[in-house]
């Protein structure tokens, strides 16, 4: 906000206190969490994808958004949903901002193939896109997340992928709360794409 952005954040269904179940990529047995399983997990991330779609006409709709001047972020499950995202999207952001993204962690035998998948769906936003990413993440490393960001550029996406060692007292998926990290790297990005940058 201090840069000139109003931010907007809404929440998936079941996620963030909103209405309706939390349907993300679970098993049949709901008890056991997050399911490996590629056909059930790409299910529920086009569920959240539905649900972006949803509410983008509303978020534009409104009075204080100049829609020229659109951008999208998100961290973890909302990087990878950012990327995606914008490929289907790809008119309304011009922007996109993906912190730690992923769908399923490394642990998951078909994570590679899952998270590549949605990753890839985002070529076709065909702007740049920025990736930040932090070492020791305690759910995927960053062998995993440089592979997919290989497949993203494969498949025809641009972009820039930035790595950082994160402060003793947080893990690598919570760079996010460390703004000193890559604040720098984001605002040349954001003023590379013509976008309020820097704090007056």
């Amino acid at each position: 906000m201090a840069r000139g952005w109003a931010v907007v954040a809404p929440s998936r269904r079941g996620r963030g206190g909103s209405e309706g179940l939390y349907d993300e990529s679970f098993g049949l047995d709901r008890s056991r969490g997050y399911t490996c399983e590629a056909s059930l997990s790409l299910a529920g991330a086009d569920r959240a994808l539905r649900d972006l779609d949803a509410i983008t006409p509303l978020i534009l709709a409104q009075p204080f958004v100049d829609r020229s001047r659109v951008a999208v972020a998100g961290l973890s499950r909302g990087g990878i949903l950012a990327v995606a995202w914008s490929g289907r999207q790809a008119s309304v952001p011009r922007a996109v901002i993906n912190f730690v993204g992923r769908w399923l962690g490394d642990g998951c035998w078909s994570a590679s193939t899952v998270n590549q998948d949605l990753f890839k769906r985002g070529a076709s936003y065909g702007r740049p896109t920025i990736w930040l990413y932090g070492d020791k993440d305690p759910y995927y490393s960053l062998t995993h997340s440089r592979a997919n960001f290989a497949a993203f550029e494969k498949a025809g996406g641009k972009g820039t992928f930035h790595e950082y060692a994160p402060p003793e007292a947080l893990d690598g998926h919570r760079i996010g709360s460390a703004p000193s990290l890559w604040s720098a790297t984001l605002e040349t990005y954001l003023a590379d794409q013509g976008l309020p940058a820097r704090a007056p």
